[in-house]
């Protein structure tokens, strides 16, 4: 399980470039080259994001995950700052100055959560998290609401990064965990990539995202950021909890 869970949202799924660009046919490949599908994307890794260019026209950059403000002045970035909760957006200094402008659509086949057990800890001592692959079945490219700013270290090539925006979970999903990433629908996309579109517009368009999800269960081999497979999206049956010792009624 990833150090980060609690965050929400720490793992999620790359779509091959040629699917990306079904979604979007008006945009150019990148520039330095394409991607490959990638089935457990973690944070700090560079994946394209979709953002609206100054002239006006649609374009995916790479981009860091974990978003790096332009006025940070810190060798190390800043921790966890790969989600942002919407509720906050408008108000931290994080992401306060990304709002207004400096939004993206962060490309991704679905997203991995992790569910902690009911009940106490079994004979290991410690609960064992069950994590899930969610997605919707008839998109096969989703469009998470994101953040982005762009930050120019002396000596150095101005490095894009972003935040993924968070929101509370649908109700299909909120067994799993409380909170989930804002996938923009279709017909909303254009709109939250327009700068002209206000702050207080922009949390309206987080209110009407997406809410029909399906879930299933997956290998815990997912936990592990360098295991890279189509199979970790498939479901598995997940194993029978634990027995709790202290539950158990006395033998005789």
């Amino acid at each position: 399980m990833p150090a980060y869970r609690d965050a929400m949202c720490g793992r999620f799924v790359l779509p091959e470039e040629a699917a990306v660009l079904a979604c979007w046919p008006q945009i150019a490949p990148i520039q330095d080259g394409g991607w490959k599908a990638c089935f457990n994307v973690a944070p700090a890794r560079t994946v394209p994001v979709l953002v609206r260019e100054p002239g006006g026209g649609l374009a995916l950059r790479p981009a860091r995950w974990g978003l790096i403000p332009a006025w940070w002045r810190r060798e190390t970035p800043p921790a966890r700052t790969f989600n942002a909760r919407s509720e906050d957006a408008a108000r931290k200094p994080m992401w306060r100055d990304s709002l207004p402008a400096r939004r993206c659509l962060v490309p991704a086949g679905g997203w991995y959560e992790w569910k902690r057990p009911d009940g106490a800890a079994g004979l290991s001592g410690r609960p064992s998290p069950q994590p899930y692959f969610i997605c919707r079945p008839r998109e096969p490219v989703l469009a998470f609401a994101g953040l982005w700013a762009r930050r120019e270290p002396a000596g150095s090539d101005p490095a894009l990064s972003f935040a993924i925006l968070t929101q509370p979970a649908a109700p299909a999903i909120s067994f799993i965990h409380p909170r989930m990433p804002v996938v923009v629908p279709p017909d909303q996309q254009a709109e939250w990539l327009d700068p002209r579109t206000t702050a207080e517009t922009a949390r309206t368009l987080i209110a009407r995202a997406c809410e029909d999800f399906l879930a299933r269960p997956v290998s815990s081999r997912v936990n592990d950021a360098r295991q890279d497979s189509p199979n970790l999206t498939e479901e598995v049956q997940p194993p029978p909890p634990e027995p709790d010792l202290f539950s158990q009624p006395p033998a005789g």
